[in-house]
């Protein structure tokens, strides 16, 4: 209903001005005049949407115009070009204004228009098709009472009451807490207050809450992959919930392979930690709701299977100084836990308390890691215990790493100054045992010596007695070989755990020089004079004594002797033998030195020489031909000291029977060439005045003959260095090396390498060998195994894929593939064999050029459920005829099987309960409800894809017969 009121009686007071008031009207004519209209039913009437306000302008307003509003809520509701407003947008009821602005006569004028707008409750909603779940703490009432069908939508300024009393406590202005209210039906009104003369309105809600699905409250199990897991191989996972609707199914992630079928719900957790050693693995439980107003309800519950860290920890003892201490892991057992960097907490135990502390735990690829202890923590000179406690939440407490023990000291070494020639005096002193204590017992100690010239050499003390950590030996002087500051390294061997430096410093003082004597005999063979040559240094204190005597080797009767007394230099003494009668002499010259110069360690000097009188030496004794093989001193060749010659003293060589040259040992042989030999008396130096002769003969047997220089071989059949010979020819005996001089002989059965040089020499009887050797390049043609890019390949099996399709995963391989279906043997399978989902193929690398091939096979398992439904034409029907006629007379998805193997289908009635439940054995539902039939109508489906990027379906099919 629409009232318009129209006030005139305010002219009839103000007449007296009424020429002033005619001026501005005839002004603001071009706006309008203020005016009002109220509506009561805006949802009455569908005009309401395109209601014009400048019809309700009083006045005689001008087109052209502007509208405005002074309410941000209507600001959408109002065309501000054409004063169109749609009622029906506009939320609230009550007084709202809208003002039209001109332009008149210049200036701008306004006129405004008040709308009175009866209240719009929205429409009664009792026919049951009110639905929320029991599970929604804010149910907004507001939706169920609009008209969306016909655009009409109720005022927001309406009050929300419960009719039904139960409800009361849970309303809160428009919105319900059906979650504390519980399933149930409840009453609620909406009413619009009185606006003006139009009166309130009221609509009615009939809500009804329906039951939630409740998958319960879950909570987790976590294990160590170590622990004994016998316990958990019927393991019900329903354990792990608490407070659950019994008709729920449990569901796993592909990894585990657990359920047998929708009602299983028990597990092998020794299974799994056995597959796949630890890991965090998923269990979901789905609840269906009886309602679709209701959300399908989920718990998942994880099973976590801690990896663990088992491996052996190790340690040096360590010398103070170094701010941390480094502490080693090895053969740390890497199928219980990975590599990379975890937060390792420990426990330091010695005499003096404990210290916990933690660092960073690096694990390598190749099972070996690190941490640093803090120096700080660690007590000098006690026995400390090292315990890891942990690596953290996310691995088994239970760390199965044996402590160990290790200890800081600072050891010492003192190495005493001490002349050239003596023995070096050494003291180690805080040296500790493998048990941590101050060594007692008998060790080894290794030792680096130094030299002042930078010289250095290794040596080792044995056994050396140790009593409360210290100990004494001393370095024999034969390892000083120069004067000056030397340098000692020293560490204490047999299990010793120390690993710092023991050092010390040390000076040898160089031995004075000492007296030198020498003899000369004139003629070794008939001495006639004899001369003694005298060298000393100056004394520091004391005199030089010589003293010389000549001695028949045949009585040791002293024959003539002499004492010589002076001072230092040099001094040249003639000895008179022309008495002596024929026969061997020696000739003895002696000093004593008796000085005091610092480090003096020898005192006694003496000389001695052999000589005769009318002495002649016995002849040598040799083959007079002698016959060399070249090939035993290649890539020499022989020389005199190859001669084999047996003779008294030693043996001189020479190129004639008068040559007065004596010929170098290493003088190189001659074929066909003589040779004349002597030799000297060790007992008078005399040389004999005769020689023998020798005639060599060198022998070097012809090298053998070149067949094939690359022998092709296929190295899959393991070629070996005796297959050679048929690349050489030779009527003797074959010998292989390694090189072509010298090397190695090779065994027959030795392996071959490609493209490695093998040289072949002749050997005659057993014995000489040829010095020349012919080469072979064996060519062995070693195939790369062929290589795949994935283990496994995905397709789609309704593409009928075949051996062909295989190529999609090899990788580059430089050769042909053949595939099989048996990882050995059989018969390579033909491009257009149908590959079969899950079998395993494998690929064998060929090369046709050669015939060979590696036998080493790869392994790809197909799997054909790789297709996407988009692609196939894949749809849900929406409805089937079970009537007999041979079509349409089940429900069935084409292709699900293929494309969703895993798939699960429900069919559901109007009341929630389960009719059908199929899956790929049994994927098409016929329409009956156990031994019934299911009568004409509308039923609910139930699609689980079991499919990673597939998210269940839910939806309606007819049944019509």
């Amino acid at each position: 209903m629409i009232d318009r009121t129209y006030t005139r009686s305010f002219l009839q007071l103000v007449l007296p001005l009424c020429l002033i008031l005619c001026s501005v009207n005839a002004m603001a004519q071009c706006a309008g005049i203020d005016d009002s209209i109220t509506i009561c039913e805006k949802d009455a009437d569908d005009a309401n949407k395109t209601f014009n306000l400048f019809t309700v302008l009083g006045g005689t307003p001008d087109p052209g115009g502007t509208w405005s509003t002074n309410d941000p809520a209507n600001f959408y509701a109002l065309d501000r070009n054409t004063g169109i407003v749609n009622l029906w947008e506009v939320k609230n009821s009550g007084s709202h204004e809208f003002t039209y602005t001109n332009i008149c006569g210049g200036a701008e004028e306004s006129a405004v228009v008040t709308v009175m707008l009866g209240g719009y409750p929205g429409e009664d909603n009792i026919d049951g098709s009110a639905d929320a779940c029991g599970d929604d703490p804010a149910v907004n009432l507001h939706g169920f009472i609009g008209d969306e069908t016909e655009g009409k939508f109720q005022d927001f300024n309406g009050t929300w009451d419960a009719i039904t009393p139960e409800a009361i406590p849970h309303l809160s202005l428009n919105f319900f807490d059906a979650e504390s209210a519980g399933p149930g039906i409840y009453e609620f009104t909406h009413t619009v207050p009185a606006v003006g003369s139009c009166p309130s309105r009221q609509a009615t809600l009939l809500l009804e809450v329906q039951r939630p699905a409740n998958s319960g409250i879950g909570s987790g199990l976590t294990l160590c992959t170590t622990d004994d897991l016998s316990v958990y191989t019927d393991f019900d996972l329903n354990s792990l919930l608490e407070d659950e609707d019994i008709n729920g199914t449990w569901s796993e992630g592909a990894e585990t392979n657990q359920l047998s079928d929708l009602t299983d719900h028990n597990i092998d957790i020794q299974a799994i930690r056995d597959n796949h050693i630890y890991g965090s693995f998923s269990f979901t439980y789905t609840v269906y709701p009886s309602h679709a107003v209701c959300d399908i309800h989920r718990t998942t519950v994880e099973i976590n299977i801690l990896p663990a860290f088992r491996g052996t920890m190790t340690a040096p003892n360590f010398c103070e100084g170094p701010p941390r201490y480094r502490i080693d892991i090895t053969d740390y057992d890497d199928t219980l836990i990975s590599d990379g960097t975890y937060t390792v907490s420990y426990r330091l135990d010695s005499d003096s308390g404990f210290q916990i502390d933690a660092a960073q735990l690096t694990l390598n690829p190749d099972r070996t890691g690190f941490f640093e202890v803090d120096a700080n923590s660690v007590r000098k000179n006690e026995t400390t215990t090292l315990s890891i406690t942990s690596l953290g939440l996310d691995v088994c407490a239970d760390i199965q790493i044996a402590p160990i023990q290790f200890i800081v000291t600072e050891p010492i070494a003192n190495v005493t100054d001490t002349c050239e020639g003596d023995d070096v005096p050494v003291t180690l002193s805080d040296i500790f045992d493998p048990s941590f204590t101050r060594a007692n017992g008998t060790y080894d100690v290794n030792y680096t010596i130094t030299a002042p010239s930078g010289t250095e050499t290794a040596h080792i003390a044995s056994t050396i007695t140790f009593n409360s950590g210290s100990a004494e030996f001393a370095i024999p002087a034969s390892l000083i070989t120069e004067s000056g500051e030397y340098d000692f390294d020293f560490e204490v061997d047999n299990g010793f755990p120390m690993e710092c430096d023991i050092t010390s410093t040390a000076i040898i003082t160089a031995i004075p020089e000492a007296i030198q004597l020498d003899v000369v005999v004139d003629n070794s063979c008939n001495a006639t004079g004899i001369d003694v040559l005298v060298t000393a240094p100056t004394l520091v204190d004391g005199a030089y004594i010589v003293t010389y005597e000549v001695v028949s080797q045949e009585t040791n009767a002293v024959l003539i002797d002499n004492t010589i007394n002076f001072s230092g230099g040099t001094a040249d003494y003639q000895i008179d033998v022309a008495t002596l009668e024929q026969g061997n002499y020696t000739i003895t010259v002696k000093s004593t030195q008796n000085d005091t110069t610092p480090c003096r360690t020898q005192f006694d000097f003496e000389v001695n020489e052999n000589f005769a009188i009318e002495g002649v030496p016995a002849l040598p004794e040799a083959e007079p031909l002698q016959t060399l093989c070249l090939a035993s001193f290649a890539p020499a060749l022989p020389t005199l000291q190859d001669i084999v010659v047996e003779a008294n003293g030693e043996i001189l060589f020479y190129d004639t029977a008068e040559d007065l040259d004596i010929l170098p040992l290493d003088t190189q042989l001659v074929d066909g060439e003589d040779y004349f030999i002597s030799n000297i008396d060790p007992n008078n130096n005399c040389e004999g005045s005769d020689r023998i002769q020798v005639t060599v003969s060198l022998s070097d047997p012809e090298m053998p003959t070149l067949v094939e220089g690359s022998p092709a071989f296929c190295g899959s059949e393991n070629p070996t260095v005796g297959l050679l010979n048929t690349s050489v020819a030779s009527s003797d005996g074959i010998v292989w090396y390694d090189s072509a001089i010298g090397g190695n002989v090779l065994d027959n059965n030795e392996t071959l390498t490609h493209g490695k040089s093998y040289f072949a020499a002749t050997e005659v009887s057993g014995k000489c060998q040829s010095s020349g050797r012919i080469e072979v390049i064996p060519i062995v043609y070693e195939l790369e195994a062929a290589s795949l890019e994935f283990s496994t390949l995905a397709l789609c099996g309704l593409d009928e894929p075949t051996i062909a399709n295989l190529r999609e995963a090899e990788s580059n391989n430089p050769y042909d593939v053949l595939w099989y279906d048996t990882p050995e043997n059989g018969s390579p399978l033909d491009g257009s064999t149908l590959l079969v989902s899950g079998t395993t193929y494998y690929a064998e690398s060929y090369n046709p050029d050669t015939g060979c091939m590696n036998p080493d096979r790869k392994a790809i398992t197909v799997d054909l459920t790789n297709c996407d439904p988009e692609d196939y034409g894949f749809f849900v029907p929406d409805g089937f005829s079970p009537n007999g006629d041979g079509r349409n007379d089940t429900f069935f998805i084409p292709n699900i099987e293929v494309i969703f193997p895993e798939f699960t289908l429900e069919i559901l009635n109007r009341y929630g309960t389960t009719l059908f439940k199929g899956d790929q054995n049994n994927p098409a539902w016929d329409g009956k409800n156990g031994s019934g039939t299911a009568p004409n109508g509308v039923y609910f489906y139930i699609i689980n894809y079991n499919k990673e990027g597939h998210t269940p379906v839910q939806g309606r099919l007819y049944l019509n017969r």
